[in-house]
């Protein structure tokens, strides 16, 4: 099996395999994430998924929004995952990631925009971390590519959207397996129809899943600014109501880069009987740079 080798690291994160797991294990460990988990109780149906009205300050969440402790034994059928250098969303991403129990040992499909402008497609291979690499897993792929190209060569590229997810899994679920998806065209039609191909593929195969979008929502606007429109374009999704997700992200003009990724996600998950979402954190860049004229939003959210 031909490798899918690194293209960002030592830029998006460490290369040193010890610096990178030190910094990993510290999101893990950061008491934000740990009383957050341990304070909450479990999950309850929501209509919506927060309140647009009320601010989310840092290390705090909208009214009404919850979620799972990792002791609880349901396990997400979806989240959305930041992925900017890890410095910047890194702990957001944990949050997502911290709600999948860590010893899943299932197949992660991850779906990341296309930064670079290559078309819809998918890899076959495995997928080099500084930590180890990632088993590509086969037998979904090749019932895929069915409904979607294999197109190693693409991508092979650099694209953050995808390749930071993957140290996010090969460091907190070592067993698992990926197939990593590329989306350029984000319309709500073609996101819809490739939330159902993947489900389709999922079903056939039997396989044991947890589907993650990869996106930043608002870029280069002030700090409040990012954060009311995110929340409002995110409190859609509490129903999963991906068709009002779109609406806004479009009537709004709300600039996040993989909301495409996140309306496939959220309907392959729907299919397989996901029923609401839950914000676990929102933040933005200037949470780390103390800068708040210009931010990148970030989000993770978990479907079930």
């Amino acid at each position: 099996m031909v490798t899918r080798r690194t293209t960002l690291s030592g830029m998006f994160y460490p290369d040193n395999p010890v610096l990178l797991k030190r910094i990993l294990d510290a999101f893990y460990d950061n008491p934000q994430l740990r009383d957050f988990f341990a304070k909450c109780s479990p999950k309850t149906k929501e209509s919506g998924i927060s309140s647009v009205s009320e601010p989310v300050s840092e290390g705090s969440m909208p009214e009404g929004v919850s979620a799972i402790p990792e002791d609880l034994t349901r396990i997400p059928k979806g989240i959305v995952s930041p992925h900017a250098g890890i410095v910047y969303s890194g702990l957001t991403s944990a949050y997502a990631y911290s709600a999948i129990p860590s010893g899943f040992s299932g197949t992660f499909v991850i779906i990341g925009p296309s930064h670079s402008g290559y078309s819809d497609c998918m890899s076959s291979q495995d997928w080099e971390t500084p930590l180890g690499d990632i088993a590509a897993d086969g037998v979904l792929i090749e019932e895929l590519s069915k409904y979607l190209r294999v197109d190693d060569h693409a991508m092979g590229k650099r694209e953050n959207s995808i390749e930071v997810q993957t140290l996010f899994v090969k460091h907190r679920f070592p067993n698992a397996k990926c197939v990593c998806v590329m989306m350029d065209n984000q319309t709500e039609r073609n996101s819809l129809e490739i939330g159902r191909a993947i489900y389709n593929a999922l079903s056939v195969t039997n396989t044991e899943a947890v589907i993650v979008a990869s996106s930043d929502f608002s870029h280069y606007i002030p700090a409040a600014e990012a954060e009311k429109y995110d929340i409002y374009a995110i409190d859609a999704l509490g129903n999963l109501d991906t068709g009002l997700f779109y609406r806004r992200i479009i009537t709004e003009g709300i600039s996040a880069c993989g909301y495409g990724p996140i309306i496939a996600m959220t309907e392959c998950c729907r299919l397989m009987g996901a029923e609401y979402s839950q914000l676990l954190k929102y933040s933005t860049s200037g949470d780390i740079t103390g800068e708040y004229s210009e931010v990148v939003g970030y989000a993770a959210i978990s479907v079930e």
